[in-house]
């Protein structure tokens, strides 16, 4: 018996990842099958009822046994987005009667407006405020049995992955083409589940800006794009609503409300990084797909671009490649791939780099080539982000810089400072033209907000101590990482913040710290696969460098920070987050060399632990942060 299960272990874990669904989907419709009911009108139950000057829908309902409500249904029409409040009288698995208040939202946008409220009351009040030109005429709640289709693709993928990554041995051979398959299944799961809205980071400026480069000179902005890029979708959280939601910027893509005529068909420097996503979006215009199509492949595009780029890195990577797949693996570079960013090619370019780099440290004849590349790597990464260029100074650390003939030595230093100053120049000559003008709305944030690049400068210039404090307080005050807008964050771990964050869908408790910690150190500790030879010891003077180029990427970042996104004069730094420390994780791992603390671990084994939690650890978020609260 055990040898026919082990002879034919797919077949038989393919049935049981199918019965495993089935019945979580059976559990999931549990009170319907006890007690189901297609559809109980309560239209007959609204009233208008005055208070004060105003007017409110009420619809009450109450009922002598206890009955169970899956999907509530508001029908009507209304000028804009209202929120209306929902009084319940329910009972817990235990039957404990308690009273329990929720909300939700009607718009402009649609004719249907649903609730996922899955529980089982006795009573049940909504109030809707009645204002001009808004009518509210029908309600109903259902309790009817329905397949999932969202929570049976997370659960038939989620049990797929983790069978092969538990049972298939054979797949960890090759570490970096596993990466692959593992990050675009994820990937694509995490743009299926996203939907045409904002989902990441300053997404909708992010979508703008790949839009408008993926045309010619001239851009035609569809109703639907513009809505988009300006965030003013209507808030959705069930599966029926997202629906709606497709449907309606599907219909608004065939209205072109304005074209923009740009000066130059060659693109800025800072939006170099929308190009992948810029190609997708201009192959579905092509296709001539539909708006909700068109937005998702856009999303592939900047997948594709990090797969490949961190395949190659993975690959190449001599040293701490397993922290490397660790990092690469974590649900948030995977969300930042899987969003419309420029976050993806600063990190992935500059990680490529960092790994070329290690490569070459300890080899005693160095490729001209390898070097141009890097440096090359390096400037692309920080296209987007010029914050990042002080990076490039570990070049100094290469055996180039001592071993090499005269004329190469040259050519390489004159290129690297190049490239360098023109990297540096792209966001430091602006703000010293403006300051020298005396232009003090130059710069600042593009979101609003009293803020300005030569305002704050020239505060800092009238205050340098005060500025100094400032920036060395806020470096080392990691409760500075979580002023996210919002007090909930507050209460984060600043590796929560790093690996386990979705944005404003969420992000996952300090628990999970621990899982993170854990293996993040003991992936650091553990030696290389390969043996490596140290014949080459970094001096006092290499460490140094490499602590003033790590020390000033960080200070960049946050120097970036307060002249553009922080009001002059405040005694804070507004809007630095963990993730912009991704690309510094590579080469801070380097640190760990192994020599005086090591730990033995099967390295076979280790890869397994590696890949299996970043699995889990991605599909508990996908599940609490994209699933639950929005599509059940």
């Amino acid at each position: 018996m055990i040898g026919a299960i082990k002879k034919h272990k797919r077949i038989v874990a393919a049935v049981v990842i199918l019965i495993l669904t089935a019945v979580i989907e059976l559990v999931c419709n549990l009170p319907a099958i006890r007690g189901g009911y297609d559809n109980l009108d309560l239209t007959k139950y609204i009233t208008v009822e005055k208070e004060g000057n105003k007017e409110k829908y009420v619809i009450s309902y109450s009922s002598s046994q206890k009955f169970y409500i899956k999907e509530l249904k508001l029908s009507g029409s209304f000028p804009k987005e209202y929120s209306y409040t929902i009084k319940t009288k329910e009972y817990n698995s235990f039957d404990k009667e308690s009273e329990e208040y929720y909300s939700d939202t009607v718009n402009s946008w649609f004719s249907d407006f649903y609730t996922n409220l899955n529980k089982k009351v006795t009573s049940i009040e909504i109030t809707l405020n009645k204002v001009e030109d808004a009518e509210l005429t029908a309600v109903s709640c259902s309790n009817r049995f329905e397949v999932n289709n969202y929570r049976v693709l997370f659960f038939l993928v989620a049990f797929s992955l983790l069978y092969c990554l538990l049972f298939e041995k054979k797949i960890y051979k090759k570490l970096e083409w596993l990466f692959v398959v593992y990050a675009l299944i994820f990937g694509l799961l995490l743009i299926f589940y996203a939907q045409p809205v904002k989902n990441s980071w300053d997404e909708q400026i992010h979508f703008g800006n790949a839009y408008s480069l993926a045309f010619g000179r001239n851009v035609e902005w569809t109703e639907a794009a513009e809505l988009t890029k300006n965030g003013e979708t209507v808030t959705c959280n069930t599966k029926a609503e997202f629906a709606e939601l497709r449907a309606y910027l599907n219909e608004k893509n065939d209205t072109v409300v304005y074209t923009e005529q740009k000066e130059s068909l060659i693109p800025a420097y800072s939006s170099l990084a929308y190009i992948p996503q810029a190609i997708f979006i201009n192959i579905a215009s092509i296709l001539k797909t539909s708006f909700s199509v068109l937005y998702a492949l856009g999303k592939i595009g900047n997948l594709l671009i990090y797969i490949l780029v961190m395949f190659w890195a993975i690959k190449l990577a001599k040293r701490k490649k397993l922290f490397l797949i660790f990092v690469a693996l974590m649900p948030t570079p995977l969300f930042l791939a899987a969003s419309y960013t420029y976050d993806t090619i600063v990190f992935s370019f500059i990680t490529l780099a960092c790994v070329l780099w290690a490569n070459e440290l300890y080899n005693e004849s160095i490729n001209i080539r390898k070097i141009i590349g890097m440096v090359l790597l390096f400037a692309i990464g920080c296209f987007s982000k010029a914050v990042y260029i002080p990076m490039i100074l570990i070049m100094l650390i290469l055996p180039i810089a001592s071993t090499q003939k005269k004329k190469d030595k040259i050519i390489v230093w004159t290129m690297i400072l190049c490239i360098t100053c023109l990297v540096m120049l792209t966001f430091v000559l602006p703000t010293l033209t403006s300051t020298m003008a005396g232009d003090l709305s130059f710069g600042g944030d593009s979101r609003g907000g009293a803020t300005s690049v030569v305002g704050q400068l020239v505060s800092m210039v009238k205050h340098p101590m005060a500025s100094i404090k400032l920036m060395v307080k806020s470096i080392f005050e990691l409760d500075n990482f979580r002023n996210l807008g919002y007090p909930e964050a507050d209460n984060y771990f600043f590796g929560n913040l790093m690996f386990l964050n979705f944005a404003n869908l969420g992000i996952l408790t300090d628990k999970w710290s621990c899982v993170i910690i854990v293996l993040a150190g003991m992936l650091l500790l553990t030696p290389d696969q390969q043996n490596i030879r140290y014949e080459r010891k970094l001096s006092i003077m290499d460490k140094i460098i490499i602590a003033i180029a790590v020390i000033g990427t960080i200070g960049f970042i946050w120097l970036a920070l307060y002249l553009s996104f922080t009001p002059v004069g405040e005694t804070h730094i507004s809007g630095v987050q963990a993730r912009y420390y991704l690309p510094l994780l590579y080469l801070g791992a380097l640190i760990f060399n192994g020599k005086r603390i090591s730990l033995k671990c099967d390295y076979c084994k280790l890869s397994r632990a590696t890949f299996v939690i970043s699995c889990c650890l991605g599909a508990i978020m996908i599940y609490q942060c994209k699933l639950i609260g929005r599509f059940f």
